[in-house]
Protein backbone atom coordinates (compact mmCIF):
# COMPACT_ATOMS: atom_id res chain seq x y z
CA UNK A 1 0.00 0.00 0.00
CA UNK A 2 1.04 3.58 -0.75
CA UNK A 3 -0.39 6.86 0.53
CA UNK A 4 -0.09 10.31 -1.01
CA UNK A 5 -1.47 13.07 1.17
CA UNK A 6 -1.42 16.85 1.40
CA UNK A 7 1.30 18.52 3.47
CA UNK A 8 -1.08 20.45 5.73
CA UNK A 9 -3.03 19.76 8.94
CA UNK A 10 -5.85 18.02 7.06
CA UNK A 11 -3.45 15.84 5.08
CA UNK A 12 -1.59 14.80 8.23
CA UNK A 13 -4.89 13.93 9.91
CA UNK A 14 -5.78 11.78 6.88
CA UNK A 15 -2.48 9.95 7.24
CA UNK A 16 -3.22 9.36 10.91
CA UNK A 17 -6.60 7.85 10.00
CA UNK A 18 -4.90 5.58 7.46
CA UNK A 19 -2.43 4.46 10.14
CA UNK A 20 -5.31 3.68 12.48
CA UNK A 21 -7.05 1.61 9.80
CA UNK A 22 -4.12 -0.17 8.16
CA UNK A 23 -1.14 0.09 10.53
CA UNK A 24 2.01 1.98 9.58
CA UNK A 25 3.75 -0.45 7.21
CA UNK A 26 3.18 1.48 3.99
CA UNK A 27 5.01 4.14 1.99
CA UNK A 28 4.03 7.78 2.45
CA UNK A 29 4.47 10.70 0.06
CA UNK A 30 3.44 14.31 0.67
CA UNK A 31 2.27 16.48 -2.18
CA UNK A 32 -0.13 19.26 -3.21
CA UNK A 33 -2.68 19.90 -5.98
CA UNK A 34 -0.03 21.81 -7.93
CA UNK A 35 2.57 19.03 -7.69
CA UNK A 36 0.43 15.88 -7.64
CA UNK A 37 1.24 14.93 -11.25
CA UNK A 38 4.99 15.13 -10.60
CA UNK A 39 4.55 13.17 -7.38
CA UNK A 40 2.63 10.44 -9.19
CA UNK A 41 5.40 10.09 -11.77
CA UNK A 42 7.90 9.65 -8.92
CA UNK A 43 5.66 7.11 -7.19
CA UNK A 44 5.21 5.15 -10.43
CA UNK A 45 8.97 5.05 -11.01
CA UNK A 46 9.68 3.68 -7.53
CA UNK A 47 6.84 1.26 -6.80
CA UNK A 48 5.18 -1.90 -8.08
CA UNK A 49 2.00 -1.48 -10.11
CA UNK A 50 0.28 -4.16 -8.00
CA UNK A 51 0.21 -1.80 -5.01
CA UNK A 52 -2.97 -0.14 -3.76
CA UNK A 53 -2.82 3.66 -3.64
CA UNK A 54 -4.66 6.09 -1.39
CA UNK A 55 -4.65 9.79 -2.33
CA UNK A 56 -6.12 12.12 0.28
CA UNK A 57 -6.84 15.85 0.48
CA UNK A 58 -5.48 16.65 -2.98
CA UNK A 59 -7.76 18.03 -5.68
CA UNK A 60 -8.21 15.77 -8.68
CA UNK A 61 -7.23 16.58 -12.24
CA UNK A 62 -7.65 14.51 -15.39
CA UNK A 63 -3.95 13.81 -15.97
CA UNK A 64 -3.51 12.69 -12.35
CA UNK A 65 -6.48 10.36 -12.73
CA UNK A 66 -4.81 8.70 -15.72
CA UNK A 67 -1.39 8.55 -14.04
CA UNK A 68 -2.73 6.98 -10.85
CA UNK A 69 -4.47 4.30 -12.94
CA UNK A 70 -1.05 2.67 -13.29
CA UNK A 71 -1.71 1.03 -9.92
CA UNK A 72 -3.92 -1.96 -9.26
CA UNK A 73 -6.46 -0.08 -7.14
CA UNK A 74 -6.69 3.61 -6.33
CA UNK A 75 -8.79 5.36 -3.69
CA UNK A 76 -9.02 9.12 -4.18
CA UNK A 77 -10.62 10.69 -1.11
CA UNK A 78 -11.15 14.45 -1.04
CA UNK A 79 -13.34 17.45 -0.23
CA UNK A 80 -12.31 19.71 -3.11
CA UNK A 81 -14.41 20.32 -6.19
CA UNK A 82 -14.32 17.56 -8.82
CA UNK A 83 -11.97 18.45 -11.69
CA UNK A 84 -12.06 15.57 -14.18
CA UNK A 85 -14.34 14.22 -16.90
CA UNK A 86 -13.73 10.50 -16.68
CA UNK A 87 -12.19 7.88 -14.42
CA UNK A 88 -10.84 4.41 -15.11
CA UNK A 89 -12.09 1.15 -13.66
CA UNK A 90 -9.15 1.03 -11.23
CA UNK A 91 -10.09 4.24 -9.43
CA UNK A 92 -12.59 4.83 -6.65
CA UNK A 93 -13.30 8.53 -6.15
CA UNK A 94 -15.09 9.60 -2.98
CA UNK A 95 -15.62 13.36 -2.73
CA UNK A 96 -17.87 15.07 -0.19
CA UNK A 97 -18.28 18.78 0.43
CA UNK A 98 -17.14 18.56 4.06
CA UNK A 99 -14.93 21.02 5.91
CA UNK A 100 -12.01 18.58 5.86
CA UNK A 101 -10.94 15.51 3.94
CA UNK A 102 -10.18 13.90 7.30
CA UNK A 103 -13.93 13.83 7.95
CA UNK A 104 -14.56 12.38 4.47
CA UNK A 105 -11.92 9.68 4.99
CA UNK A 106 -13.18 8.87 8.47
CA UNK A 107 -16.63 8.27 6.98
CA UNK A 108 -15.30 6.29 4.01
CA UNK A 109 -13.17 3.94 6.11
CA UNK A 110 -15.57 3.93 9.08
CA UNK A 111 -12.75 4.96 11.42
CA UNK A 112 -13.28 7.18 14.45
CA UNK A 113 -10.86 10.09 14.84
CA UNK A 114 -11.21 12.25 17.92
CA UNK A 115 -9.78 15.44 16.41
CA UNK A 116 -12.16 15.85 13.47
CA UNK A 117 -13.73 19.04 14.83
CA UNK A 118 -10.29 20.62 15.31
CA UNK A 119 -9.22 19.63 11.78
CA UNK A 120 -12.49 20.99 10.36
CA UNK A 121 -11.93 24.35 12.05
CA UNK A 122 -8.32 24.69 10.94
CA UNK A 123 -8.85 23.59 7.33
CA UNK A 124 -11.88 25.84 6.87
CA UNK A 125 -10.12 28.85 8.38
CA UNK A 126 -12.47 29.00 11.36
CA UNK A 127 -9.95 28.67 14.18
CA UNK A 128 -11.74 28.97 17.52
CA UNK A 129 -9.17 28.56 20.31
CA UNK A 130 -5.49 28.54 21.22
CA UNK A 131 -5.10 24.78 20.71
CA UNK A 132 -6.26 25.04 17.10
CA UNK A 133 -4.12 28.13 16.48
CA UNK A 134 -1.02 26.53 17.99
CA UNK A 135 -1.43 23.26 16.10
CA UNK A 136 -1.99 25.08 12.79
CA UNK A 137 1.06 27.29 13.35
CA UNK A 138 3.14 24.28 14.40
CA UNK A 139 2.50 22.42 11.14
CA UNK A 140 3.19 25.52 9.03
CA UNK A 141 6.37 26.33 10.96
CA UNK A 142 7.78 22.84 10.34
CA UNK A 143 7.43 23.22 6.57
CA UNK A 144 8.76 26.78 6.78
CA UNK A 145 11.93 25.97 8.71
CA UNK A 146 12.52 22.38 7.51
CA UNK A 147 11.51 22.31 3.82
CA UNK A 148 13.71 19.28 3.06
CA UNK A 149 12.81 17.09 6.04
CA UNK A 150 9.29 18.15 7.05
CA UNK A 151 7.94 14.77 5.89
CA UNK A 152 9.72 12.98 8.75
CA UNK A 153 8.13 15.36 11.26
CA UNK A 154 4.68 14.95 9.72
CA UNK A 155 4.85 11.15 9.74
CA UNK A 156 5.83 11.24 13.40
CA UNK A 157 2.96 13.62 14.21
CA UNK A 158 0.46 11.44 12.33
CA UNK A 159 1.50 8.44 14.44
CA UNK A 160 1.74 10.26 17.77
CA UNK A 161 -1.63 11.95 17.47
CA UNK A 162 -3.32 8.56 17.75
CA UNK A 163 -2.26 8.11 21.37
CA UNK A 164 -1.19 11.56 22.56
CA UNK A 165 -2.94 14.83 23.21
CA UNK A 166 -2.27 17.54 20.62
CA UNK A 167 -0.86 19.80 23.34
CA UNK A 168 1.83 17.19 24.08
CA UNK A 169 2.92 17.03 20.44
CA UNK A 170 3.37 20.74 19.76
CA UNK A 171 6.85 22.28 19.93
CA UNK A 172 6.16 25.77 21.25
CA UNK A 173 9.71 27.01 20.60
CA UNK A 174 9.39 26.58 16.85
CA UNK A 175 6.02 28.34 16.94
CA UNK A 176 7.63 31.29 18.71
CA UNK A 177 10.31 31.48 16.00
CA UNK A 178 7.71 31.32 13.24
CA UNK A 179 5.53 34.05 14.74
CA UNK A 180 8.55 36.31 15.02
CA UNK A 181 9.29 35.69 11.34
CA UNK A 182 5.64 36.32 10.49
CA UNK A 183 5.69 39.71 12.20
CA UNK A 184 8.69 40.70 10.08
CA UNK A 185 6.78 39.72 6.93
CA UNK A 186 3.78 41.76 8.04
CA UNK A 187 5.94 44.87 8.44
CA UNK A 188 6.58 45.00 4.69
CA UNK A 189 3.30 43.59 3.46
CA UNK A 190 1.41 46.80 2.71
CA UNK A 191 3.79 47.90 -0.05
CA UNK A 192 3.31 44.55 -1.81
CA UNK A 193 -0.48 44.85 -2.05
CA UNK A 194 -2.25 45.93 -5.25
CA UNK A 195 -5.96 46.73 -4.94
CA UNK A 196 -8.35 46.39 -7.89
CA UNK A 197 -11.76 47.92 -7.25
CA UNK A 198 -14.09 47.33 -10.20
CA UNK A 199 -17.06 44.95 -10.09
CA UNK A 200 -15.32 43.19 -7.21
CA UNK A 201 -12.76 44.37 -4.70
CA UNK A 202 -9.62 42.33 -5.25
CA UNK A 203 -6.36 42.32 -3.31
CA UNK A 204 -3.28 40.94 -5.09
CA UNK A 205 -0.30 40.33 -2.80
CA UNK A 206 3.21 39.43 -3.93
CA UNK A 207 5.29 37.35 -1.51
CA UNK A 208 8.87 36.11 -1.57
CA UNK A 209 8.27 33.99 1.56
CA UNK A 210 6.40 30.69 1.65
CA UNK A 211 3.66 31.35 4.19
CA UNK A 212 0.09 30.08 3.66
CA UNK A 213 -2.42 32.64 2.44
CA UNK A 214 -4.64 32.30 5.51
CA UNK A 215 -2.06 34.40 7.39
CA UNK A 216 -2.47 37.09 4.71
CA UNK A 217 -6.25 36.96 5.18
CA UNK A 218 -5.87 37.47 8.91
CA UNK A 219 -3.61 40.48 8.34
CA UNK A 220 -6.07 42.09 5.90
CA UNK A 221 -9.03 41.44 8.16
CA UNK A 222 -7.46 42.41 11.49
CA UNK A 223 -4.85 45.05 10.57
CA UNK A 224 -6.21 46.67 7.42
CA UNK A 225 -9.80 46.16 8.59
CA UNK A 226 -11.13 45.24 5.16
CA UNK A 227 -13.20 42.41 3.67
CA UNK A 228 -12.33 42.21 -0.03
CA UNK A 229 -14.19 39.85 -2.32
CA UNK A 230 -11.03 38.08 -3.46
CA UNK A 231 -7.48 37.88 -2.11
CA UNK A 232 -4.92 36.52 -4.56
CA UNK A 233 -1.50 35.72 -3.14
CA UNK A 234 1.33 35.33 -5.66
CA UNK A 235 4.36 33.39 -4.45
CA UNK A 236 7.17 34.74 -6.59
CA UNK A 237 9.75 32.01 -5.97
CA UNK A 238 7.52 28.98 -6.55
CA UNK A 239 5.35 30.62 -9.24
CA UNK A 240 2.10 29.59 -7.64
CA UNK A 241 -0.94 31.49 -6.46
CA UNK A 242 -3.61 31.02 -3.81
CA UNK A 243 -7.09 32.55 -3.90
CA UNK A 244 -9.26 33.21 -0.86
CA UNK A 245 -12.24 35.38 0.05
CA UNK A 246 -13.32 37.45 3.04
CA UNK A 247 -16.75 38.10 1.56
CA UNK A 248 -18.17 34.62 0.89
CA UNK A 249 -17.41 34.68 -2.83
CA UNK A 250 -16.77 31.55 -4.92
CA UNK A 251 -13.01 31.63 -5.58
CA UNK A 252 -13.01 28.46 -7.70
CA UNK A 253 -14.26 30.47 -10.69
CA UNK A 254 -11.15 32.66 -10.63
CA UNK A 255 -8.97 29.58 -10.19
CA UNK A 256 -10.44 28.03 -13.35
CA UNK A 257 -9.81 31.29 -15.22
CA UNK A 258 -6.14 30.92 -14.22
CA UNK A 259 -6.09 27.17 -15.06
CA UNK A 260 -6.18 26.17 -11.41
CA UNK A 261 -8.68 24.51 -9.09
CA UNK A 262 -9.83 23.96 -5.54
CA UNK A 263 -13.10 24.49 -3.71
CA UNK A 264 -15.51 27.35 -3.09
CA UNK A 265 -13.52 29.31 -0.51
CA UNK A 266 -9.95 28.15 -1.21
CA UNK A 267 -8.25 27.54 -4.54
CA UNK A 268 -4.86 27.70 -6.22
CA UNK A 269 -3.07 27.92 -9.54
CA UNK A 270 0.37 28.07 -11.16
CA UNK A 271 1.70 30.96 -13.22
CA UNK A 272 4.72 31.86 -15.33
CA UNK A 273 4.11 35.55 -15.81
CA UNK A 274 2.67 37.91 -13.18
CA UNK A 275 1.57 40.34 -15.87
CA UNK A 276 -0.65 37.67 -17.44
CA UNK A 277 -2.33 37.06 -14.08
CA UNK A 278 -3.14 40.77 -13.72
CA UNK A 279 -4.40 40.99 -17.31
CA UNK A 280 -6.70 37.99 -16.99
CA UNK A 281 -8.17 39.37 -13.78
CA UNK A 282 -8.64 42.89 -15.17
CA UNK A 283 -10.19 41.67 -18.42
CA UNK A 284 -12.44 38.92 -17.11
CA UNK A 285 -13.59 39.77 -13.59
Amino acid sequence: MIAITHWDVDGIACLSILYKKFGDKFKVYFSSPRLINNTLVKVIENNDKEEELYITDIATNQEAIYLSSYFKKVYWIDHHEKNFNEITSRINVYIKNYKSTARVLSEYLNVEFKYLDIIDDIDSGEIKNDIERNFADYIVSIRYFYPKSYDLYFISIAKNILNKDIKEIIDYDIIKRFRKELNEIYKNLDKNITIINKKYKIYIIKLDKNIPSNYILEYIKEKIKDNPDFIITLYEKSKRGEIRTLNNKDVSKIAKLLNGGGHKYAAGFSFNNEKEVYEKILNNI
